[in-house]
């Protein structure tokens, strides 16, 4: 096809990319056709293929504008004459206005620019006091919520305490119920010897005072009864359910997870757990009951023993007085002597083998456990295991057992611990959440993971008793009550609070880890405040050792300890640490004498070691 151009020349030697104008398809054949132009190209292009490329202001520019730059005063001139008519429809008259010079300009310019930046100013501390509202509403909420919690807390705390009071159930609340009685005893023989009776008027009251504390003594003793009965119960229920409890067996997806499996001893446990239950229901029809005793007495003729045949006996005989129609209340002690005996055959290791796994002697029958340790205990005149005295860090042998240290504090001095048994098992907790933090810090750094810690998990880990060994792992209550009550006079070293719900432990030097030599006695809030303000210090410590090399960072290990003491020295007065120090002192000498506590202090205080240091890096964990 040849062009159409003026120069009329050929443009097949040139190839161009047509553009896409549509198309249509027909429906019967599914046949595409496309619009297309011709291939004829333009005169204009082909001048615009044989022009040389420009580089000037026309092809740079878009569009020229020309316009007049003439001022209106020239086109306003023209005025009315013979001849000419100018229309004054649209005229206005200018007047001058006042003349600005260029420093009133300056002026004005300063003034707006003033006025723009008191605006700017405006804006941004709208922003900032809506940042702080919100910091200040946040803080708010979060001391409401600590308040609520604390409430809370108190509240639980007390609703314990009058449920411990009013239905005791372990030692601990008899323990609590005695030291009270003791209290009360001391106060009232306090106010009878200061009113200024006469002497036999003083020993009438002393004599009725001491039947008032004989009756309430009753009392305890008759709520002990209930709650030992109550308690035998319980564990009776928790026993059997443990036997029946299937096994868990690990899997490795998903991780931490475990299968049930029910092997033939835990279904056997289970089936004997439900027989067990259905003869301590009350309220039952003969023919229920008939059923039960018939279920229970072809499960124990399987065996033939002593036990079983006595079983049967007893079934018999309550199935003959039921079928008679004898009271049920008049059968309750053959009822209770059935279960009794029903409860011995489920503990038997022949007729349940799931049982032998709940024996604390399981061949004690045949011989004593040669591996297990035993005492003489000189109050009962008994040889138990070791589990079955209190230990103490500063006792060389053992003397009564639990049960004979017990009947001894309720006859004389009628102690509670229970204080200082939570303080002692929060202060675990807390120290194991720091040494949680510092072994995931360090994994963090050496692997590049770490595993994290969480109050539950140190909570745990304080059920398990899987904890370091240090220095508080070996301290008992009657060695927390020293600690508190004789080295620290049971108050705050700093404000001198006396409220012992309110009193913790925490450690002195935040580098060192806790130890009857370095603890401070103070309220929660100071306990806070002060680990928070020294561990500022062992941030900076962090930041400053960052800059170092390994082998200044290992050289500087020294002078974490002494930064750690610099910080307590800013905080605190000279002679405040002096008085801490000396009371170290005094921890340090009562608490080394146990063998195992010298051992301790040779380890890791001892042998070069200066005041038992740690890892620079392991103390920036703590933050």
């Amino acid at each position: 096809m040849e062009g159409g151009g003026g120069d009329g020349e050929s443009a097949f030697d040139t190839w161009f990319n047509k553009l896409y104008l549509g198309g249509y398809r027909v429906r019967e054949t599914q046949r595409e056709f496309y619009h297309a132009t011709t291939q004829t190209i333009t005169p204009q292009e082909i001048r615009a293929m044989k022009a040389l490329p420009k580089y000037h202001r026309d092809t740079q520019t878009k569009d020229l504008r020309n316009r007049m730059a003439q001022g209106k005063a020239h086109t306003m001139t023209q005025m009315d004459k013979p001849g000419v008519y100018v229309a004054q429809d649209y005229d206005y008259i200018l007047q001058p206005r006042r003349y600005v010079s260029a420093e009133e300009r300056y002026r004005m310019i300063v003034q707006k620019v003033v006025k723009i930046q008191s605006f700017v100013r405006k804006c941004y501390a709208i922003r900032k006091v809506r940042q702080m509202r919100k910091e200040r509403d946040y803080r708010l909420a979060m001391l409401a919520e600590k308040e609520r919690r604390r409430k809370e807390l108190a509240d639980k705390r007390r609703k314990k305490e009058i449920e411990s009071r009013l239905h005791p159930k372990t030692i601990k609340d008899f323990e609590v119920l005695y030291n009270g009685l003791e209290h009360w005893r001391q106060q009232q023989s306090e106010k009878i010897n200061m009113a200024g009776y006469s002497e036999p008027a003083r020993l009438t009251a002393l004599a009725d005072l001491l039947d008032q504390e004989a009756a309430l003594i009753q009392k305890i003793d008759r709520l002990k009864i209930v709650a030992n009965e109550e308690n035998r119960e319980r564990s009776i229920i928790r026993s059997l359910d443990m036997m029946a409890a299937p096994k868990k067996w690990p899997v490795s997806k998903p991780p931490g997870s475990f299968t049930l499996v029910d092997t033939p001893n835990t279904i056997r446990a289970r089936e004997l757990r439900d027989l067990y239950h259905a003869l301590n229901i009350a309220m039952l029809t003969v023919d229920e009951r008939l059923q039960i005793l018939l279920h229970v007495k072809y499960t124990v003729k399987e065996f033939d023993c002593n036990l079983t045949r006595e079983i049967v006996e007893l079934i018999d005989r309550e199935g003959d007085l039921v079928s008679r129609g004898r009271d049920p209340q008049s059968l309750e002690g053959l009822r209770k002597r059935i279960s009794t005996l029903f409860l011995q055959f489920i503990r038997t290791p022949e007729f349940n083998p799931e049982s032998s796994m709940y024996q604390r002697f399981p061949d004690s029958n045949q011989a004593w456990k040669r591996d297990q340790s035993v005492y003489y205990c000189r109050g009962c005149t008994k040889y138990l295991p070791s589990t079955r005295f209190y230990l103490s860090t500063t006792i060389r042998q053992l003397g009564n057992c639990k049960s004979c240290t017990q009947k001894e504090n309720i006859a004389h001095q009628r102690k509670d611990d229970s204080f200082y048994a939570e303080m002692l098992k929060l202060v675990r907790i807390q120290e194991h959440q720091k040494r949680s933090k510092l072994t995931a810090s360090e994994d963090s750094s050496g692997s590049g993971s770490g595993n994290g810690s969480d109050g539950s998990g140190a909570f745990a880990a304080f059920r398990r008793g899987d904890f370091h060994d240090n220095a508080f792992a070996l301290l008992q209550e009657s060695d927390m009550r020293y600690l508190v009550d004789v080295i620290w006079n049971r108050q705050s070293a700093i404000s001198a609070a006396k409220r012992v719900e309110e009193l913790i432990l925490t450690r002195w030097d935040p580098v060192v880890e806790l130890s009857p030599w370095n603890c401070v006695l103070l309220t929660k809030a100071e306990a806070a405040t002060h680990d928070r303000v020294v561990g500022e210090t062992i941030v900076a410590m962090a930041k400053a050792a960052a800059k170092l090399n390994v082998v200044a960072a290992m050289r500087s290990g020294s002078r974490s300890v002494s930064q750690g003491n610099e910080a307590l020295h800013k905080l605190y007065s000279e002679e405040f640490v002096n008085k801490v120090h000396q009371k170290h002192i005094l921890a340090r000498q009562h608490f080394a004498q146990l063998p195992t506590m010298e051992r301790y202090l040779k380890r890791n205080y001892g042998d070069g070691r200066r005041d038992g240091k740690i890892d620079l890096k392991m103390a920036v964990g703590v933050v």
